[in-house]
């Protein structure tokens, strides 16, 4: 962590960007963990199921981006980032959820998330995650169908 409690920045040339993916529906977590695997500039460096799970693994692994659902049992979705965005200011938190709703959308703004998504868009994530961080999101290379 840095000395303003930014996210460590990534050296995009050698390291991936560092995600945490945070969902309380199993099956959906999963299948975005596998999604992004087929990405080489990606990579999973852990999974929260509630928003108490996601703010201690915030502080723990220091990611750049953070894929959160809004709704969860414990700490919703927007608790937690309005948590870790008080002390990790530098994270990128992407709001996502199953409801295309105007409040979730502001309410997550409001606490600090950088872009907000409907699950079915999660397709579009890596376009989120390059216009937020800058570089392009590149597949691996040896990933069937990767161009």
């Amino acid at each position: 962590m840095s000395a303003e409690g930014d996210a460590p920045r990534a050296s995009r040339a050698w390291e991936p960007l560092r995600i945490l993916v945070v969902d309380d529906f199993a099956p959906f977590r999963e299948s975005l963990c596998s999604f992004f695997q087929d990405y080489d500039t990606l990579t999973v460096v852990g999974v929260a199921v509630d928003g108490e799970a996601a703010v201690e693994m915030a502080f723990q692994l220091l990611p750049h981006i953070i894929v959160m659902d809004v709704k969860m049992p414990r700490i919703s979705g927007i608790e937690a980032t309005r948590r870790i965005k008080r002390f990790l200011p530098g994270v990128h938190i992407i709001g996502i959820s199953t409801q295309d709703d105007t409040c979730i959308k502001e309410s997550m703004k409001a606490v600090g998330s950088s872009h907000f998504v409907t699950k079915e868009c999660a397709h579009t994530l890596p376009d989120v995650i390059a216009r937020i961080t800058g570089p392009p999101i590149t597949k691996d290379p040896f990933v069937e169908g990767a161009t």
